[in-house]
Parts: structure tokens; sequence; C-alpha cells
């Protein structure tokens, strides 16, 4: 009995300073100071939830630490974890304040700005008064949007980033000495420099909800928002991939504006009004020169016959008008080349 007392405190003094060594490695230190990755890192830990739905609990750690919250510790965000193994979390509030250092005012950064965009923009839940409005639960969060850490499609960690120059690189190496620093604090400037997502997958981004029938039903909205958009030259150019074209935040959002403050295209203040298309349109990027009447051109066409029955009737009269030509027309075309087949094998019988 004695032996095997002495056996098994020899092995909880090894695993001990295993998970010491470990632990407190430059590397684990960096990615996983809490060590939450010493459960999470299997990819079959998942779990049930109270409704019967599966739910992954597994962490990548390789695109965890290449994602924007790297050098966020677990605990920051989930702020209700206070042991190991722990209860079931609460859902993580983007509001709570991180450790990092808004550089300018010197404060804990957060996301509260934001929140006060967003409160302010068409995908606000709550209406100018504070009031819930109908079908709140339609109106996005944060993460419909934000599907860390994956941003671009696989293929674009395969090239090198633009914005990112290793020569420039070579001027940051000599004041600052550390490489993981560096990295991250050029990276996360240079990203900020370039649009983060293509055209193609901002459009499929918006489409979650744009394209949602019951949804657009709901709140009155067009049902082909984003395929009308697929339709245009912008959108066959963004599907292939083309990132000069401008996507849907470009013609929504006023220019130098938060992404989060979407308005109206009711409101004067919008980009989309109907007086201030323009705008967009003359953007630097864009058609500098552009006339007035560029902005007149429908971006989402949309067939309604009581929204907008000109053209719905004009469209309607050039299908008639080209299937009544067409299909008369391949009519005659096969009943001649059966006329031509049959009527040699008339002549050879005769």
């Amino acid at each position: 009995m004695q032996m095997k007392k002495k056996l098994k405190t020899v092995a909880g003094l090894a695993a001990g300073i295993l998970m010491a060594v470990f632990s407190t490695s430059r590397y684990v230190q960096a990615a996983d100071v809490g060590n939450c990755l010493l459960c999470h890192k299997y990819p079959g830990l998942s779990r049930m939830d109270e409704e019967g739905n599966l739910k992954l609990l597994f962490i990548n750690e390789s695109m965890f630490n290449n994602s924007v919250h790297a050098n966020t510790k677990c605990e920051e965000c989930h702020t209700d974890i206070k042991q190991i193994p722990h209860e079931d979390v609460k859902k993580v509030d983007c509001m709570t304040e991180c450790h990092i250092l808004e550089p300018s005012s010197e404060t804990k950064f957060s996301h509260k700005d934001v929140a006060t965009f967003l409160s302010k923009s068409v995908h606000s839940a709550v209406d100018s008064e504070g009031k819930q409005k109908q079908f709140s639960d339609d109106y996005p969060d944060c993460l419909d949007c934000h599907d860390n850490p994956l941003y671009r499609p696989l293929s674009f960690f395969k090239q090198v980033r633009s914005g990112i120059s290793e020569t420039v690189l070579g001027r940051c190496r000599v004041c600052h000495k550390k490489e993981e620093f560096l990295f991250r604090f050029y990276n996360h400037i240079t990203t900020r420099l370039h649009a983060i997502r293509s055209p193609k997958n901002i459009a499929e981004v918006c489409a979650k909800c744009h394209e949602d029938p019951a949804l657009v039903s709901r709140h009155d909205l067009s049902s082909r928002a984003v395929s009308s958009y697929a339709e245009t030259f912008h959108g066959k150019a963004a599907a292939y991939l083309d990132e000069r074209i401008p996507d849907c935040l470009n013609c929504h959002v006023n220019i130098g504006e938060s992404v989060h403050q979407m308005l109206s295209n009711e409101d004067p203040l919008s980009i989309t009004y109907k007086d201030n298309v323009i705008q967009s349109c003359r953007q630097i990027d864009c058609h500098p020169d552009a006339s007035v009447k560029l902005a007149r051109y429908d971006v989402h066409p949309q067939l309604d016959k009581e929204k907008r029955p000109s053209e719905f009737y004009f469209t309607a009269f050039f299908l008639l008008l080209t299937g009544g030509t067409l299909i008369p027309l391949t009519g005659i075309m096969f009943f001649d080349q059966a006329r031509r087949l049959f009527s040699g094998k008339r002549k050879s019988k005769e």
C-alpha cells in the first residue's frame, strides 16, 4: 500500500512538473495563458445542449493565433469562468472592456462605440425611442457578420498579403526587436488599409439575411437584393474575384464613416438617399466624373407589378415578343429538317 502511495505521489509530481514546464513556455504563454487548450484542443470535444443541438467546443489553435483576437486571453471575454473544470459559460458580451489600451486616449478598448453606431443604423433592433422593433430577432448581431477568423478565402493565405511589404518590415526591425510584436502590429495596421473581405464575400454575408424569403417578407424588403447585384456588371466581375469592384458596403455606407452606421435610404443623411446616390458613384476609385444620370441606374431591379408597373409590363412585352418570334421560328426549322430527311426516303422508295 505504501509503495502504491509513493508511486502515486511521484506520478503526481511528474505530471505537475510537466504541466508547469509546458504552461511556462514562451509559446504557450503567448497563445493560451489560462491553459484552456488542455481540453479544447481535441477536435471531438462537443456536447448536446438542452434543445438537442450539437455544440462544438473545439478550438483550432493555429486559426486562433492568426485571428484578430490572438492577443486576447480567453478569460477576458469569458469573464464568468473562474475555475477549471468550469460550469456552462454565458454568452460573450462584445461590449466587455479589453486589456488593450487605445493609444490616443490611453483607455481600455471596448466595442461600445461600435454598439453606438449600430444603434443609429438601419440594422438596429431598437428604434430611435429605445423600444424594440417588430421582429427584433431578425436584426443582425456581431457574429452574423464577423465570422472570425477566416475573413478571406483560404487561397488568400497562400499569397503575400496586399499591404504587407518585407522591405517595410525591414525598416520596422530597426527599432522593434520582438518579431512576434512586429508582425502582429504591422499586420493589424495594414489589414485596415485594404478591404478585409472580397466583394463576393461581402455579398455572401449580406445574403444571409437579404436572400431569406421569410425575413424580407416580414420587413417588406426587396427579395432580390443580392441576386440582382449578381446580375449587374459589378456582380459578374465580383463573381470572378475582381477586388476593384464595389461591394454592398461601398454603396450603402456614407463615405468615411463606420460600416456599422448604415442608414435607411429614406434618411436624407444616407448616401443611398435619392439625392445622394451620385456621391457613391463619384468616389475616386469608381466614376469620379460621373454624370447625375448614372445615379438613376437601378442596381437592384425587381419585377414587381405593383411597385414598378412600367418595368414589369415592358419586360413582359419583350418576353412575349421574343418567345412569339423564336418559338414559331424553331417550329419552322424543325419541320424543314423533317421534310429534308423524310423526302429523301420517299424518293428512294419511288
